[in-house]
């Protein structure tokens, strides 16, 4: 054991903390600050004849109307209070022969009362649970998550002018619900609302990988300082060159299937599909459709078809043991090569001019990390789960040039 750890050359580091975060201003202006009764919006609709409506500016309201109790609200939970992370690590670092370090750490994350949102008036089939209320969202603090990853890190220092330093991690990270700010609609459809009402158990029904899991990173970061002539005429063109690279490989990012449709009445945009047959191709899907005698309708083909013959068909009704999860899938990963190529030409005593050529995404390798269209019912036929109506990425070069003196 002392060849492995002694020699004064291992370090043990473990460690705990707890965080508090703080509240943040866009959850009022994006909230209360916008519905009722704090701003009332009335619109103005022209018609559509021709170039428009005569008289446009006459028939603007000249004041706002009156609030309603069944117009949308949004508010706090009375209950609200700061998030809170837990963290605790525990790890080694290695010193190896020819320069080269090893760092190999375990760390864990868990965090609690993350900011959420609920539908404290949700629309059910036999309507709204407060039927002399509109819809009432609430921010709340009722999420929770939780991190786990195996965290490595290579490094060898300079060695003929060549260094290298390689990253790597094996994580796993787990919610109910990604919130944030903002959201991305075909990411996290529905605004990051749970699929049913919290109240009814949505976020122990959609725990599962979050928004912003990735399995598996690797980054490796190179650079060589390229021997060359340090004297005469021949250090001009020989010598002062240096190569650089960032090699980034990830897996890809998780996203959830749509249903397209609201299965309980309900329109938040968050309900999910039934799975048909598991061993269908992934991109087959059927809607449904009261004129065929199966009562399915594939929409890529309009052909009448029966759920054992497609993968994903269209819900109805509380979610069941065929009802998909939340972030199943995933894009495709990042297969990235960044480079850089520098010369560097003396000008006398204390200056020189220094050409770069960078590349991004050198190899031009399509990269499909975006979220394809994921409605059951709603996306255009040919595009359902079709990564190609997204961006694969390009790849961009430029040349600089710097006097540095």
């Amino acid at each position: 054991m002392g060849r492995f750890f002694g020699d004064g050359k291992t370090v043990w580091r473990g460690g705990y903390q707890i965080s508090y975060d703080a509240s943040f201003a866009q959850a009022i202006f994006l909230g209360p600050a916008q519905a009722t009764p704090n701003a009332i919006n009335v619109s103005a609709n022209s018609l559509l004849t021709g170039r428009g409506s005569p008289n446009w500016f006459e028939q603007l309201p000249t004041a706002a109307s009156a609030p309603s109790l069944t117009d949308t609200r949004q508010t706090f939970d009375k209950d609200l209070r700061n998030p809170y992370t837990e963290r605790w690590s525990f790890g080694l670092q290695r010193q190896l022969p020819e320069n080269t370090l090893l760092d190999v750490s375990y760390v864990g994350t868990e965090s609690h009362e993350l900011l959420t949102r609920e539908d404290l008036n949700p629309l059910l089939t036999t309507g709204r649970v407060y039927p002399a209320f509109g819809p009432t969202t609430a921010r709340t603090g009722q999420g929770n998550s939780a991190y786990h990853a195996l965290q490595g890190r290579l490094d060898r220092r300079f060695a003929r002018g060549f260094q290298f330093d390689a990253a790597y991690t094996w994580s796993k990270f787990i919610d109910s619900t990604s919130d944030g700010v903002g959201s991305i609609e075909s990411q996290s459809p529905g605004n990051n609302f749970t699929s049913i009402p919290v109240s009814s158990g949505g976020l122990k029904l959609d725990r599962g990988l979050s928004d912003f899991d990735r399995a598996h990173r690797l980054t490796i970061a190179w650079l060589w300082l390229i021997p060359g002539p340090q004297s005469g005429w021949w250090k001009y063109p020989l010598g002062g060159w240096s190569v650089a690279g960032i090699t980034t490989f990830q897996s890809g990012t998780p996203f959830t299937v749509a249903n397209g449709s609201s299965r309980n009445v309900g329109a938040n945009g968050a309900d999910r599909p039934d799975i048909g047959n598991i061993s269908a191709p992934l991109t087959s899907r059927a809607v449904i459709f009261p004129r065929c005698v199966t009562g399915y309708q594939n929409p890529d083909t309009l052909s009448c078809v029966s759920p054992s013959d497609v993968h994903w068909i269209e819900g109805t009704g509380f979610p069941n043991t065929s009802t998909v999860g939340r972030n199943t899938l995933r894009t495709g990963g990042t297969n990235n090569f960044d480079l850089n190529l520098s010369k560097t030409f003396p000008l006398g005593e204390g200056r020189r001019l220094e050409l770069r050529w960078e590349a991004l995404n050198a190899f031009n390798h399509p990269q499909y990390v975006n979220v394809p269209q994921t409605s059951v019912n709603g996306t255009q036929p040919g595009r359902f789960l079709n990564r190609d109506f997204t961006d694969s990425g390009i790849r961009s070069m430029w040349v600089q040039a710097k006097v540095i003196f």
